[in-house]
C-alpha cells in the first residue's frame, strides 16, 4: 500500500515538473517571438541643428517629453536609392517610407496597402501594415487610451528595416535600387488629438503644427494616397467595425448612436471651432463612448491640413466606390503615381493585384439591414457643408456623393455651374 502512493507522489511530482516546465518554455517563447516582433533597435537620428529657429527651438525651454521633429536637422538621404533612405553612424542602411496609406478608416485602405505591397519592387514594414506611430505611439496613445507604451523616431525608422537589410545586400550594384517600402497607418490623416504634446504648439487653442508639418520635415517628398468614401456609408460601417462592448447591433442602435454624437458635437461647437472640436481628444472619447465616430467624416477639415503643407501633386486622391468598381484601373492609376514599374496583365494575375477577393471585410455588417431613411437624411445634412468644401478643393463633384433627390441637384448646379 505504501509503495503504490510513492510511486503515486512520485507520479504527481513528476507532472507537476513537467508543466511548470512547459509553462515556462511557452513564456519564454512567447517572450521571444514578442521581442522579434517588435524589438527597440536604436538608430541614428539627426542631431538638433546648430543654429535652430529661435521661434520654433527657443534656447532654455524644458525638455520636451516626445521627439521634438521640428528641431531636428533633416535627412540627408542617399540618391543611389529611390526609397529615402541613409547610412547610420554604424555603416548600416535605414529607411523610411516612400509612400503612405494615411487615409481613411472604412475605406478600403487595407486592401489597398495589400494589393500595392504585392508589386515586385515593393518590401512589407515589419508591421505589415499599420505602424501606428505618427498618430498614437509617439504620444503614448492607444486606441483611446492615454497609458500606451510612447516609443520614439527611432521606433519608427525601425519598422523600415526590412528594407534596410534588403538594400544593404544590393546596393553594390551598379544603378539606382528601385525597391520601397510604405506605411499604411489611416489614422494620420485625421488623429490629431496628441496636438498639445507637440511643443511648437505649447500655449495655443488651436493647433498650427500638426502630423503633415512633422512628416514633411524628416521626409519631404513622401507620396501621399487617401482613399474616401461616401462619409454616410463609411460611419454605418464603422459602426460595426469598432468593438465598443454593445452586445446587439443594428440600424435602430446605430440611429441611437448618431442622434446622441451629434448632439455631443453640436455641444461642443457652442464654444469651439468645428476643427478644434475634431482634433479634441475628449470629444473623441465621448463619441466612442456613444458607439459611433461621425467625426472621421469631415473629410475637408482634415484634408485641408494636409494640403496647407504638400503640394496636390504629391497626394493621390481617390474615391472607395470607383476603386471598387474598377479596381484593375485604380491599382494601375496607384502604380503610376508611385512611379512603380508598370505590369503585364499576367504579372497583375500572379501577384493577385487584380483578384476580386477583398482583403478585408467587416464581418459584423454582413447580412444587416440597410440603414434607415430617417438617419441617412440626419447624416447627409451633418456633412452636407463638409463635402461642399471637399468638392471644391478637389475640383470634383464626385466627392459630393449626391443623392438622388432635388435639393442635392441644385447643390451640385450651384457649385460647378
Amino acid at each position: 500500500m505504501m509503495e503504490t502512493r510513492y510511486i503515486q507522489l512520485c507520479a504527481s511530482m513528476i507532472c507537476i515538473v513537467l508543466l511548470t516546465s512547459l509553462q515556462l518554455y511557452v513564456k519564454e517563447q512567447t517572450r521571444i517571438s514578442r521581442t522579434k516582433l517588435l524589438p527597440y533597435v536604436p538608430s541614428h537620428i539627426p542631431t538638433p541643428v546648430k543654429e535652430p529657429n529661435t521661434t520654433l527651438c527657443p534656447q532654455g525651454r524644458p525638455k520636451p517629453t516626445i521627439d521634438d521633429i521640428l528641431c531636428m536637422a533633416p535627412f540627408t538621404f542617399n540618391s543611389s536609392h529611390k526609397n529615402p533612405c541613409w547610412t547610420s553612424v554604424t555603416g548600416k542602411l535605414k529607411c523610411l517610407p516612400y509612400f503612405q496609406v494615411i487615409g481613411m478608416d472604412k475605406c478600403g485602405t487595407t486592401d489597398l496597402f495589400a494589393r500595392i505591397s504585392r508589386h515586385p519592387d515593393v518590401v512589407h514594414n515589419i508591421k505589415n501594415k499599420e505602424t501606428m506611430w505618427w498618430s498614437w505611439e509617439r504620444y503614448g496613445y492607444w486606441l483611446w487610451s492615454l497609458n500606451a507604451r510612447r516609443t520614439y523616431l527611432s521606433n519608427y525608422i525601425h519598422y523600415f528595416d526590412n528594407l534596410a537589410l534588403r538594400l544593404n545586400n544590393i546596393s553594390r550594384k551598379k544603378g539606382k535600387t528601385q525597391l520601397v517600402t510604405g506605411d499604411g497607418t489611416p489614422m494620420d490623416m485625421w488623429d490629431f488629438r496628441g496636438w498639445k504634446m507637440i511643443p511648437q504648439n505649447k500655449g495655443l487653442k488651436e493647433p498650427q503644427y500638426l502630423t503633415p508639418h512633422l512628416i514633411r520635415h524628416v521626409n519631404r517628398d513622401v507620396k501621399l494616397l487617401i482613399l474616401l468614401r461616401n462619409p454616410v456609408d463609411r460611419l454605418y460601417s464603422d459602426y460595426y467595425f469598432i468593438d465598443n462592448g454593445e452586445r446587439s447591433k443594428n440600424r435602430t442602435t446605430f440611429h441611437q448612436a448618431v442622434v446622441k454624437a451629434i448632439d455631443v458635437l453640436k455641444n461642443c461647437q457652442e464654444q469651439r471651432s468645428l476643427r478644434s472640436c475634431l482634433f479634441d481628444f475628449n470629444l473623441n472619447a465621448k463619441l466612442v463612448k456613444h458607439k459611433t465616430r461621425i467625426h472621421l467624416g469631415f473629410y475637408a477639415v482634415f484634408l485641408r491640413e494636409w494640403l496647407s503643407v504638400f503640394p496636390r501633386d504629391q497626394i493621390l486622391i481617390m474615391r472607395t466606390e470607383d476603386y471598387s468598381a474598377n479596381t484593375k484601373s485604380m491599382m494601375k492609376r496607384v502604380f503610376d503615381f508611385l512611379q512603380l514599374k508598370s505590369l503585364k496583365e499576367v504579372e497583375l494575375t500572379k501577384f493577385k493585384i487584380t483578384t476580386s477577393k477583398r482583403e478585408y471585410v467587416t464581418k459584423h455588417k454582413l447580412g444587416k439591414q440597410p440603414m434607415m431613411t430617417k438617419t441617412r437624411v440626419m447624416l447627409e445634412n451633418l456633412y452636407r457643408a463638409d463635402t461642399e468644401e471637399l468638392g471644391r478643393l478637389l475640383k470634383d463633384k464626385r466627392f459630393l456623393w449626391i443623392s438622388r433627390d432635388s435639393k442635392s441637384g441644385m447643390v451640385e448646379k450651384k457649385l460647378y455651374r
